[in-house]
């Protein structure tokens, strides 16, 4: 019998792993398959957690994560000058 806590493919029994949130089934309708998005913001099949126990993000993916935040960071930064600039020259020319 297929459940939410486990599965006839060695599925944990316990719920979903610390740091992953369920975002929906899998298409192809045949048990508990379904997608997971992991502490890194990453999508996960459920068959990818059945492999391996989840030991947490790596080093690598939490650097990878900083260095995209510290780009959009300056990009919102740079933005925001663009349109108080903008705002300034609006309201000189009314």
């Amino acid at each position: 019998m297929y459940g939410w806590r486990g599965s006839w493919r060695g599925a944990w029994t316990g719920g979903v792993p610390a740091g992953y949130r369920y975002i929906g089934p899998c298409r192809c309708g045949g048990g508990p398959h379904a997608f997971y998005v992991d502490p890194a913001g990453r999508i996960v099949h459920a068959s990818a957690l059945w492999r391996a126990p989840f030991t947490g993000p790596v080093l690598k993916d939490l650097e990878a994560e900083l260095e995209t935040l510290r780009e959009e960071k300056a990009y919102l930064e740079k933005r925001i000058e663009e349109l108080e600039e903008l705002l300034k020259k609006k309201e000189t020319q009314n």
